[in-house]
């Protein structure tokens, strides 16, 4: 959140007729980019952030199009709570709209009408209204696909920002998609680690999969540890989802080298498949996850029932 929020946007209302003018010529020039009417960014500012990131720059660049009474809610609420996307961000910034109970969407913002259903709000470091985790996590799981929304009710659970009780409270007051999203609720795990182990939960119960142990530990005394994240005894399958991060982000790596983090990992592997009761590890990435029949073929290789 914080590197959306250090973006710096220009705006040209308030400038003179000559500061407009040059400011016209950089975008022209390709210096400057235009990302809303009136609110220019860097043509690069947008390089490096996530998808999520860049959307609540686009937040940003809306707030003095909100009304006084709205809230940025559903996956732009996520944006700026800094809670995952996964897939394409909205093209548009989602609000809720107390003053009616229709939904309207004009060349900016998705207005959802709320008036059944007033959120409360807060206000972020740039003093941008959004609905709580709690509610952006039920509207998201209201409104997107199970593969989207459970990463969001995950990630809210796991980082405390929002309760199981909360959860269960803003779902008992929708007026609509009640069953949709009571399915991601009751799936909720603050245990999911990252986005990638979110998605491949949604795998497992489309492939009709057992419910695996999350975050199991393999520990010998005297001998070290390592926790998995999902483990089937019945099977004696552990399952690693692997995302790029492990590898490339510079916050994972701890200052270490992308080959010291793969040689880690394999002696980490090593230890795990040293305990008896594992008779295979599994290993998904990222690409495996959007592929379900990658997903389906590497778990019945091992030995996972599955649909």
């Amino acid at each position: 959140m914080g590197r959306a929020s250090e973006i710096e946007l220009i705006r040209t209302t308030g400038t003179t007729g000559a500061e407009r003018r040059a400011l016209e010529r950089d975008v022209h020039r390709g210096r400057l980019r235009r990302l809303r009417p009136g609110v220019l960014i860097g043509v690069d500012a947008l390089e490096g952030l996530h998808p999520g990131e860049q959307h609540h720059v686009l937040v940003r660049a809306s707030l003095h199009r909100l009304r006084a009474t709205d809230a940025v809610s559903h996956l732009s609420a996520a944006a700026v709570l800094a809670l995952p996307l996964v897939g394409t961000p909205p093209p548009k910034v989602h609000v809720c709209d107390p003053t009616t109970t229709h939904t309207r969407v004009s060349a900016w913002f998705v207005r959802h009408g709320a008036a059944g259903r007033p959120p409360t709000v807060l206000l972020d470091r740039d003093s941008i209204p959004t609905t709580t985790a709690a509610r952006t996590a039920v509207d998201v799981a209201a409104t997107r696909p199970l593969l989207e929304s459970l990463a969001v009710v995950d990630a809210a659970l796991a980082r405390r920002t929002a309760t199981p009780t909360e959860l269960q409270t803003e779902h008992g007051a929708l007026t609509s998609a009640r069953t949709k999203a009571g399915i991601a609720v009751r799936m909720g795990s603050a245990l999911s680690g990252s986005p990638a182990e979110s998605v491949c939960r949604v795998r497992f119960r489309e492939l009709g999969v057992a419910e695996p142990v999350q975050q199991h530990v393999f520990a010998r005394a005297g001998g070290g540890s390592a926790i998995v994240d999902f483990w089937f005894p019945e099977h004696g399958v552990v399952v690693e989802v692997d995302g790029r991060g492990k590898y490339e982000d510079p916050a994972m790596l701890d200052g270490r080298s992308t080959a010291d983090a793969h040689w880690r990992e394999k002696r980490r592997e090593d230890f795990v498949r040293s305990f008896p009761e594992v008779r295979a590890v599994v290993r998904l990435s990222w690409s495996d996850l959007m592929h379900p029949d990658r997903v389906r073929a590497a778990l019945r290789r091992a030995g996972v029932p599955c649909h």
